[in-house]
């Protein structure tokens, strides 16, 4: 073994990282002759709509909240399951309102609350995520889920325990709450409980 490239000092590890980086140097020289450029981190990504880009990066998020889930469902049971995402869902949201303030997103009120929630939950599932608005008062509004990332990728695995109705209301409610305390979201249907769509009562309380 040489010691000198397998040197745990400073100078060692310095100088293997040289090497290393020479041999990267050459190798891509090798596989990308003429105008290496062109075959960059920027020209890979150049090829790529933003929109497809966005759609890969939330598909993986979602496999990984999918699995995640399931994991822990399987691991606890559904009563201990509730518990948990229920406590965790509620603070992930708050932290998903805090996230929208720094983005410049504002949910004072119901209406506007419901557009956010929407809007934040797009920007981590993806572009497919669809949403449809009902304004039953000034108070309070009505948001429905008529394509979901979530829904759709638990469908093509087959999975059939109920992932994310605990979820969809306690992240919700917590995103709510946290844009304004008068504010509550209200989970009133779910695709996993035999419902046709997703929906949400948002409404600001007196």
């Amino acid at each position: 073994m040489d010691k000198e490239v397998f040197d745990t000092t400073r100078r060692g590890f310095l100088k293997t990282l040289a090497i290393g980086a020479g041999g990267c140097a050459l190798g891509s020289g090798m596989l990308l002759p003429g105008n290496a450029l062109a075959e960059s981190l920027t020209g890979n990504l150049a090829k790529v709509p933003v929109e497809t880009r966005w759609a890969i990066s939330s598909g993986g998020l979602v496999k990984n909240q999918l699995f995640n889930f399931k994991n822990l469902l399987d691991g606890v049971g559904r009563e201990k399951f509730i518990e948990i995402i229920s406590k965790k869902s509620f603070f992930v949201g708050g932290q998903s309102a805090a996230l929208a303030k720094k983005l410049g997103f504002t949910g004072n009120d119901a209406e506007s609350c419901a557009a956010t929630i929407a809007a934040m939950v797009t920007i981590f599932y993806g572009p497919g995520q669809k949403y449809t608005f009902e304004k039953v008062s000034e108070e309070k509004v009505k948001v429905k889920c008529t394509n979901c990332a979530f829904w759709n990728t638990v469908q093509g695995l087959k999975i059939t325990e109920d992932l994310c109705s605990t979820n969809s209301k306690a992240y919700w409610n917590g995103f709510a709450q946290a844009l304004n305390p008068k504010l509550t979201s209200t989970l009133v249907k779910a695709r996993p409980l035999r419902d046709s769509v997703c929906e949400w009562a948002i409404e600001l309380k007196a």
